[in-house]
């Protein structure tokens, strides 16, 4: 049996060759290829291959599953094709932080983690929203990796615009000019103080993949720390990650009680999401904050998380899943 690994780097990654290894369990077969190898005239995939630890070039015919990610669909036209003689393992984005927020809010059941936002307008609403709130974040509607995030906080007479682990003070004509300088591809949200002692950022994140009966299971429970940072816990900015309950164990008194609540938004949100949204993935990331007083808000729901963290765990489930995926395809 055979099924292919597709993403948009040129060589395979480090973590398909750990996959071809553990999908050899199954007897399958793991082609890697970038969409560029699609060969829609043949109709092979120009791919490689792991044989005796080697990467070896090799054409196969369109196999009956492929393991993409979001990215893959910048490829238009190989994707419609492969659509036709194939089944992917997604189809499409979950959607964007603010379609997600709208999704969960007028569906209800996991409105209590959502964070009060607004998309950037006037000078005038941002000076109300500001008021109301103190401290607020801007981001892009369609961020990545903690790019393009400010942080603003009201000082006396003047405000405070935080960047990464830059600061500088603003008079309100500065922030004004600033805040009229971006368009309606940013976002106003509540900062949430999902902050170490330190005073240093973090977020938690839940890596989810579909395991071997085809349903969710959250393979790693991370918090993830932006050292030397004030506005988000970016760790391919300079930071560190750490598993969850010790770090919730050495830094909350309640921990228990926001441990287990955060395991029940493992189990219950990805269904949600998968069901609001109509999109089908085998993969998620959840990035939760957590307030001071053990509060969790959800941060963002990512439809292509990397693999950087817990490789092992995500080698041992993706065949799993494979080999349930191939069965239920052959009926």
């Amino acid at each position: 049996m055979q099924i292919c690994y597709m993403r948009i780097f040129k060589k395979p990654p480090k973590f398909a060759r750990l996959l071809s290894k553990t999908s050899k369990y199954y007897n399958i077969e793991v082609v890697y290829a970038h969409p560029e190898n699609v060969d829609i005239e043949q109709e092979v995939i120009h791919g490689q291959v792991l044989i005796d630890n080697e990467w070896v070039e090799k054409d196969v015919p369109i196999p009956p599953y492929i393991d993409i990610n979001t990215y893959c669909f910048r490829y238009k036209e190989e994707m419609e094709f492969l659509k036709e003689r194939s089944h992917l393992s997604t189809n499409g984005m979950y959607g964007g932080k603010e379609k997600v927020y709208r999704l969960l809010e007028e569906d209800g059941e996991f409105a209590d983690l959502l964070i009060p936002s607004r998309r950037a307008g006037s000078f005038e609403d941002f000076a109300t929203f500001i008021h109301e709130h103190h401290s607020i974040i801007l981001k892009p509607r369609n961020g990545h990796k903690g790019q393009g995030i400010y942080l603003i906080e009201k000082d006396s007479q003047d405000y405070i615009l935080y960047h990464g682990n830059e600061e500088k003070t603003m008079s309100v004509g500065e922030l004004k000019t600033f805040i009229e300088e971006m368009d309606d591809k940013y976002l106003w949200q509540k900062y949430i103080t999902s902050t170490t002692p330190k005073g240093e950022p973090f977020d938690t994140r839940l890596r989810l993949e579909k395991n071997g009966k085809g349903g969710w299971q959250v393979t790693n429970y991370l918090v993830r720390i932006g050292a030397h940072q004030k506005v988000v816990a970016n760790v391919a900015q300079g930071g560190c990650v750490s598993k969850l309950s010790p770090y919730l164990k050495a830094n909350f008194d309640n921990w228990e009680e926001v441990s287990e609540k955060i395991k029940t938004i493992g189990k219950e949100l990805p269904y949600k999401i998968e069901e609001l949204s109509n999109k089908r993935n085998i993969a998620m990331g959840i990035d939760l904050g957590i307030e001071q007083t053990g509060e969790i808000y959800l941060f963002e729901i990512n439809s292509s998380p990397g693999t950087e963290f817990g490789e092992s765990e995500l080698a041992d489930i993706k065949p799993d899943y494979y080999n349930y995926i191939l069965k239920q395809l052959q009926g």
